[in-house]
């Protein structure tokens, strides 16, 4: 059976006793010199005292860094990556869905003619050997060639390679394919 260890209780501890031994070492060093008694000392700081309280500093600036919890860095987001070699949103369908609706309602726009374009609802959303399929709804609205003001509803499916780049086909809307 295995324990689980709370990790903000450990690195309590782990401060508390790095604590503990940073204050004895500061408290230490300097009764060190002055127990020593050398004929040579003329009473200043030397470059060896220097470089040891440089380097005791140095080394409980390292500890502190390694018990702190914080992994909000890049290095460990691991589960944006796509591990495939290819772009295709990535291992994250969430990038995929939304890059179809951006395509979707960026094309009906454009090629349609329509005014206003909506993606109403994302039925699927399923994973190929390449990329991403999502399928869903879209609503138009505004086209000059279909009488103006008139509205259409109809369905779309999005592809996205392993590039990324999403195609998009139309079934259902007025002037789409």
């Amino acid at each position: 059976m295995t324990t689980k260890t709370n990790r903000l209780d450990s690195g309590k501890s782990a401060r508390l006793v790095l604590g503990a031994v940073a204050a004895t070492a500061l408290t230490a060093a300097p009764a060190t010199p002055a127990m020593a008694d050398d004929y040579r000392d003329r009473g200043g700081i030397g470059a060896g005292e220097i470089i040891a309280g440089a380097v005791v500093i140095g080394g409980i600036a390292a500890l502190a860094g390694a018990f702190d919890g914080d992994r909000s860095d890049r290095r460990y987001a691991y589960r944006d990556r796509d591990y495939r070699g290819g772009y295709g949103g990535g291992a994250n369908p969430r990038a995929a869905v939304e890059r179809c609706v951006r395509a979707a309602e960026n094309q009906a726009r454009r090629f349609g003619g329509y005014r206003y374009a909506d993606v109403v609802d994302v039925r699927d959303v399923d994973r190929t050997g390449h990329g991403f399929r999502v399928k869903g709804r879209i609503a138009v609205e505004g086209s000059p060639r279909w009488g103006g003001r008139r509205s259409d509803l109809g369905n779309f499916t999005c592809r996205i390679d392993g590039r990324g780049a999403p195609q998009v086909n139309f079934s259902g809307v007025r002037g789409l394919r």
